[in-house]
């Protein structure tokens, strides 16, 4: 672990414009996890100040023995001061820290009364996150692997509403011994035309879509998939030609460098088929969280390079909607479904 830790200082740091990093454990919202993924623990109440050659844990007296037994770094006690300690440890150089995993109060904090020199490093963290090691695309690969046997075994008219059906995923998740990556989301009839259904009481129809993923060691997966009780509807073939598409695409994507060119690429496969323009981008990339970098949108300029992906084709009409979701995974032998 200390060599995969030492990894990761090296790239964050590498053309960095700051000198010190700082991230805090059980922040609003919950956990931060790039304080898990650069100290390789996971503690609350706990923060986490790196420099290029090294860290510091400081943790409140309640959680100063776990982090002592967890951290991979030395570990300090927060005072009753811990504005100073904080200042202290940080130092008078610049301190990246990522806008996305810390409150503003916080910020306020660190800013007025801490007066560190805070520099958002929002896409230089989520760029070293997005570049998977093998283990971690065995982890996700697992998680995967999880859902899919999930989703493949299920008949969804077996549990009436959507939210029984909710339920279950739920259920089964915890009986894989897993968490899961989301809310599922499960849509039927007309509701499936919104991407983000919350479900509710409506009793199971013709068409069911489902978007689930579990959560396994830390890390994400994220699927869709439609189930039609009846066969050879316009529903179903809609959903056949986004599962064509997703295949379509995961073959061509040596072709893209960057988020943008598989946002492009998604664009005229979905008018190849002749199906609407996208309402939401084509996929993410996925990681700790379930949707990690890079970003797939048409401005992104984020890199591919050993990033983890969830494609989801989609097409939404006026009466109902359908999504084929999968996963790949760019290692060194190419891209790969997962």
């Amino acid at each position: 672990m200390e060599g995969r830790l030492s990894e990761r200082r090296r790239r964050l740091f590498s053309g960095a414009s700051f000198s010190t990093a700082l991230f805090f454990s059980g922040a609003i919202g919950g956990e931060s996890e790039s304080f898990r993924y650069f100290s390789g623990c996971s503690v609350d109440g706990c923060c986490l100040v790196l420099r290029k050659n090294g860290g510091v844990v400081l943790a409140y007296e309640m959680n100063y023995k776990a982090a002592r037994a967890a951290s991979h770094y030395s570990v300090r006690l927060l005072g009753p001061d811990a504005t100073k300690a904080l200042r202290k440890a940080c130092g008078r150089g610049k301190v990246g820290f990522s806008s996305a995993e810390m409150s503003a109060a916080r910020y306020l904090a660190l800013k007025k009364r801490a007066k560190l020199k805070l520099v958002d490093a929002y896409e230089k963290i989520g760029a070293v996150r997005g570049r998977k090691s093998r283990e971690e695309a065995a982890a996700i690969a697992a998680a995967a692997k999880i859902t899919r046997r999930i989703l493949e075994g299920l008949d969804p008219w077996k549990h009436r509403t959507e939210a029984g059906l909710c339920a279950h995923l739920k259920i089964r998740a915890l009986e894989e011994s897993c968490a899961l990556s989301y809310e599922p989301i499960v849509a039927t009839g007309a509701n499936s035309r919104f991407p983000h259904h919350t479900p509710g009481n409506a009793k199971l129809a013709d068409i069911v879509l489902v978007d689930f993923g579990v959560k396994k060691d830390g890390y994400c997966s994220d699927f869709t998939r439609c189930y039609f009780r009846k066969k050879g509807t316009k529903e179903e073939k809609a959903y056949l030609a986004c599962k064509e598409i997703f295949g379509e695409l995961a073959a061509r994507l040596p072709e893209c460098r960057n988020g943008r060119d598989v946002a492009l690429l998604s664009e005229k496969l979905l008018a190849k088929h002749k199906l609407p323009a996208p309402i939401h981008s084509i996929g993410h990339g996925v990681g700790l969280e379930v949707h990690d970098y890079p970003h797939l949108g048409r401005k992104s300029t984020d890199s591919l390079e050993g990033a983890v992906l969830a494609l989801e084709p989609a097409a939404y009409f006026k009466s109902f909607g359908v999504r084929f979701e999968g996963m790949v995974a760019n290692t060194k032998g190419g891209w790969k479904l997962i």
